[in-house]
C-alpha cells in the first residue's frame, strides 16, 4: 500500500512540475505573432525560413503579408525593398 501512495506522489509531483514548466515557458510566447519562438534572422534566412514557405508554394504573399501588414510589420514598401535587393519581382496583394 505505501509502494502505490509513493508512486501516486511521485506522478502528482511530476505533473506538477511539467505543468509549471509549461506555464514559465508560455509566459515567453507572443500569442499574436507565429514566429515569436524563431529568432528573426532565422526566419528571414533560415532553412525553415521565408524561402521555404515560398518555395513551398505556402503563398506568404496571401497568407502572411495581410497579417504583417494589420500588425505595422512591414508593408509594401518593407516587401518591395527587400525583393528588389534580391531581384525578385513580386506582385502583393491589395488591403
Amino acid at each position: 500500500m505505501a509502494r502505490k501512495q509513493v508512486l501516486r506522489s511521485l506522478i502528482t509531483l511530476a505533473l506538477l512540475a511539467a505543468l509549471a514548466a509549461v506555464i514559465i515557458l508560455s509566459q515567453q510566447h507572443d500569442p499574436t505573432n507565429p514566429h515569436s519562438s524563431i529568432p528573426r534572422e532565422q526566419w528571414l534566412t533560415g532553412s525553415n525560413g521565408h524561402t521555404f514557405a515560398v518555395k513551398n508554394n505556402q503563398q506568404p504573399a496571401k497568407q502572411c503579408y495581410p497579417c504583417h501588414e494589420k500588425q505595422g510589420l512591414g508593408g509594401v514598401n518593407y516587401c518591395t525593398d527587400c525583393h528588389t535587393k534580391s531581384g525578385i519581382s513580386v506582385q502583393l496583394p491589395s488591403i
